[in-house]
């Protein structure tokens, strides 16, 4: 079946970008079949060899011909029928995937982009000898974890754990950021590739490779938290902004050493003839370093990041143990009490004694490790929030450097709150090509003039704050979730907003990041208005939006009704006389903004109390 997936791969890639080589092909196959060896989703995975395989065959030509190809997949894409529109996608988002990845780290695309080229550099894992015992394993260490280290070391003796390894001190490409600092390489998704789910692996956690971007909890949704839970002036109180402010000045949130970049210049234009309002971000870092800011997406090289490892766990303040590369197996429970964890470490398994067990593995991986454990609770690894997130993409005569300098410059909250409590954000962002080509996979124009014209294009994303849910899919690593009307009204009304904001600032052309790709050309006279209606009446289907994650929470959120919720308001797991969650998976609610402040204020909020 290979040989037929690899020969069906390369009909499809010579036809979607016919101006690249052999020696191309060659390197976006190798990528291509190892994207099907480490997908996740195996059944889907099946379902695309199946159709590769069937493909190969020549009577294929008899109903689609070579130079029909592309056409053929776009049709998919429009199809009514989910089955095909998800095939549509699929070979989309793979073929932009596999042009701007490779297994050396240097995209085929990277040489037609002017864009920075950085070897694979190495990852360090280390062996350790584990301890028979502790009073208290912090399981993760990120932004909930680290901070939760940090606190109780002052009182207990405190290993932290995680199946992660330690940065390494390089500028590292996207690809081997990707491959070994994100969950499943950079390739998670909801079920049937429905949302790309982008979640930190490193010491520190996401705080290592996140965009910096450090928001206070709206007090909108403190509010919501309390009326959630049915307590009064609890999150939304002295004490937990209390919390907020300790994590802010340990973390030295500011805007000195952030600004506006290159690439969101056009950006703020728009919005001040749009009437929208903006500021520049604070973020977590003492020191910018210019270009080389927008790779700190793929492991930040420098120091200037104050990650959770940096603040909390590596400083002398900090009275315990880091195990890396030690990956939790599961709980073990007696008599409704954690006695041991079971970790690994360079393929043994230990069984470690511990007196309190604290989670904080993110809302992706702490529901597996309870279920895992043989823990039960109706609300456990339900109630998913993601955050989803669409783009627009705008082309101007000046060069944009989409990749270039701080990875996040500015954003509006005007419409944080548009509807019921719940709205969305509009940000910058870095656009590298794994970033940009995947997401906006249809060519107009031929590839490889669109290919070229990449540096004079720069985008920025609807970032909403969901009432949608997702749920696990047996014990993991499967999620599914459905994006309802409401929240797909609030995405659709972010695209215009941006489509529009860009039109304002000049733009020659603009892409909407749906599927099929939207896209408007200033100079064939299409009415902006129209384009904005297109966009407004786009169906709340899957796989009409191509849709992103990087903020995953609520999988076990807290209520003080174990049917409800599957922790107390003190992060205490019901029926657990000794385990706590300290993740994003405790949130009631979605954060609305940017988690990192969040969960790190929660979790100093809730393990003072211990």
């Amino acid at each position: 079946m290979d040989k037929r997936v690899s020969k069906s791969f390369r009909s499809i890639f010579k036809n979607f970008y016919p101006n690249l080589n052999e020696n191309d092909a060659d390197k976006a196959l190798d990528y291509f079949l190892f994207t099907l060896e480490k997908f996740p989703d195996k059944s889907n995975i099946l379902q695309l060899k199946l159709f590769l395989f069937i493909f190969s065959f020549s009577f294929r030509k008899l109903i689609i011909k070579d130079k029909n190809i592309k056409s053929f997949f776009s049709l998919l894409q429009r199809s009514n029928i989910l089955i095909l529109r998800k095939l549509g996608v699929y070979m989309f988002v793979l073929m932009g995937h596999c042009i701007s990845r490779s297994l050396d780290g240097e995209g085929v695309i990277y040489n037609k982009l002017n864009y920075p080229k950085h070897n694979n550099a190495t990852v360090n894992k280390k062996l350790h000898s584990l301890p028979e015992k502790v009073e208290v394993a912090v399981i993760g260490s990120g932004a909930g974890g680290g901070v939760a280290a940090h606190t109780l070391s002052k009182k207990y003796n405190v290993a932290v754990f995680d199946k992660a390894s330690y940065l390494n001190d390089e500028t590292n490409n996207e690809t081997f950021g990707y491959h070994n600092f994100f969950e499943h390489y950079g390739l998670s998704a909801t079920r049937g590739f429905g949302i790309q789910l982008l979640t930190g692996k490193s010491i520190g956690g996401g705080t290592s490779i996140n965009w910096q971007t450090s928001l206070e909890t709206p007090t909108e949704v403190l509010n919501e938290w309390d009326e959630l839970t049915k307590q009064q002036n609890y999150f939304n109180s002295d004490s937990f902004r209390e919390s907020i402010e300790y994590v802010i000045d340990n973390l030295g949130v500011s805007t000195e050493f952030n600004n506006i970049p290159l690439k969101e210049e056009k950006l703020a234009e728009g919005f001040d003839k749009n009437n929208i309002g903006y500021r520049v971000i604070p973020k977590n870092n003492s020191s910018n370093h210019g270009m080389e800011c927008g790779f700190c997406a793929f492991g930040c090289g420098y120091e200037s990041r104050n990650s959770s490892y940096k603040v909390w766990l590596e400083n002398d303040d900090f009275n315990g143990d880091i195990y890396s590369d030690t990956g939790i197996q599961k709980i073990v429970i007696d008599n409704n009490k954690a006695t041991h964890i079971e970790v690994e470490n360079n393929g043994e398994t230990s069984r470690i004694e511990v007196e309190k067990v604290i989670l904080a593995g993110g809302s992706l991986n702490t529901p597996s490790i309870l279920l895992n454990s043989g823990y039960k609770n109706p609300q456990l690894g339900r109630n998913l929030k993601t955050h989803p997130v669409s783009g627009v993409a705008a082309k101007f005569n000046e060069e944009q450097k989409p990749w270039y300098g701080s990875m996040q410059g500015m954003h509006s909250e005007d419409f944080l709150f548009k509807t019921n409590n719940y709205g969305y954000l509009l940000q910058g962002l870095p656009m590298h090509p794994s970033i940009f080509f995947p997401y906006f996979p249809n060519f107009v124009s031929t590839a490889d003039n669109f290919i070229e014209s990449y540096n004079h294009w720069s985008g920025a994303i609807v970032l909403t704050s969901d009432t949608s849910s997702g749920s696990l899919i047996n014990n993991g690593p499967l999620w599914k979730y459905t994006l309802n009307d409401f929240d797909n009204n609030h995405l659709l009304d972010g695209l215009t907003q941006l489509v529009r904001s860009y039109y304002l600032a000049g733009a020659e052309e603009i892409m909407v990041s749906a599927s099929p790709t939207m896209h408007w050309k200033r100079n064939e006279n299409e009415d902006i208005e129209e384009f904005l209606s297109k966009i407004l009446s786009i169906k709340n289907q899957p796989y009409r939006l191509l849709l992103g994650s990087a903020h995953q929470m609520g999988t076990a959120r807290m209520n003080p009704d174990p049917k409800l919720g599957v922790t107390d308001i003190d992060g205490k797991v019901h029926g657990l006389d000794n385990v706590y969650i300290v993740d994003s998976s405790v949130f009631p609610r979605c954060s609305g903004v940017n988690p990192m402040v969040t969960i790190q204020s929660t979790s100093h909020f809730l393990m003072s109390k211990l």
